[in-house]
């Protein structure tokens, strides 16, 4: 049986024939001295890992597959499907590139499950609830600065929300938890908890590259999100400091916490924090963080229409899940 899409590949066995989005390329060598590619070709959030041997280099050089194989371009290949190490892999048999009309590229790109209109307007409405005049012109002037990428950038390279507009989509599902912690909880000051979520993870424009194929930048590996967002915060708060003399000492503490809240959102510094929390919103938003990315990776994990309810399922870095009965 031959399947013509990532999407249908629900058997170990059989061919495929079909279009795919280029998610990963490694060049390697076997231990009997002969190079191979391990290439992760995808459809939406569905990918395949693919072996490309030797024997099926069809006399190109290796710069040449690199060239037809190039990440976040879409190709046509011929593949046959099996199962290594109770994953389905394919091995390439045919293959050529594709022209940039020949596809539509969007149709293979995984995104957001909401309307990115009604998250923008949704997330906006947020940095608009924001009292402190301060914090909220921070957090609307570096959004503006940045509004295109993070509407479509993902959140991740891996593990959550890498998707087009998971940036967004994150981090409107963590203020969508801080607004009902926020009502149970009085002792919360909302404009930090809601201006740290906007931005926590706002650095990601840099760090990251866009929806195709996540991966790290240079700068993104240098520095992280987490430092880049508090430069952000900084040439804000000394640009305001030169446009407006209006401010007083308590906004200048309230930016000082802010920037904590961004720096302690991870937590732990085994985890990449640069500090660990010292006041309640920073508990609070990292725990926030948390559990909306744990939540999404432990159902993205488990998104295998061919896992039965006894069946554990290896969801890295968490350990093993099984699906709740319905």
């Amino acid at each position: 049986m031959t399947v013509h899409s990532i999407l249908d590949i629900n058997e170990p066995s059989g061919k495929f024939s079909g279009y795919a989005l280029v998610k990963s390329v490694q060049h390697a060598t076997a231990s009997n001295g002969s190079p191979y590619f391990t290439i992760f070709l995808s459809e939406k959030e569905k990918s395949v890992n693919c072996k490309l041997w030797e024997n099926q280099f069809q006399n190109n050089t290796i710069p040449e597959l690199q060239n037809i194989f190039k990440v976040g371009q879409i190709v046509f290949v011929e593949a046959s499907i099996s199962e290594y190490r109770g994953d389905t892999q394919m091995t390439l048999l045919n293959y050529r590139s594709t022209t940039e009309d020949e596809i539509d590229l969007t149709d293979f790109i995984a995104s957001a499950p909401e309307s990115l209109d009604s998250m923008q307007e949704e997330f906006e409405s947020y940095i608009e609830a924001i009292e402190n005049n301060m914090i909220r012109t921070i957090c609307h002037d570096l959004y503006m600065d940045n509004q295109s990428l993070f509407l479509t950038h993902p959140a991740a390279k891996t593990f959550h929300h890498s998707f087009r507009s998971g940036l967004l989509y994150h981090t409107l599902s963590m203020l969508r938890l801080a607004k009902h912690i926020c009502s149970q909880y009085a002792h919360l000051n909302r404009d930090l908890v809601y201006a740290a979520i906007a931005l926590h993870d706002l650095g990601k424009v840099v760090e990251l590259t866009d929806a195709l194929a996540p991966d790290y930048t240079k700068v993104g590996n240098l520095l992280g999100h987490i430092t880049i967002v508090n430069m952000f915060i900084d040439r804000k708060v000394q640009q305001l400091k030169m446009d407006d003399n209006q401010w007083e000492r308590k906004d200048f503490d309230l930016v000082y916490e802010l920037m904590h809240i961004t720096s302690a959102h991870h937590g732990k510094l085994e985890y990449g924090s640069p500090v660990e929390p010292k006041i309640l919103e920073a508990e609070v938003v990292h725990l926030i963080d948390m559990l909306d990315s744990r939540i999404n990776m432990v159902i993205d994990g488990l998104n295998d229409d061919n896992l039965s309810l006894d069946d554990p399922k290896l969801i890295r870095p968490l350990g093993l899940y099984y699906k709740t009965t319905k």
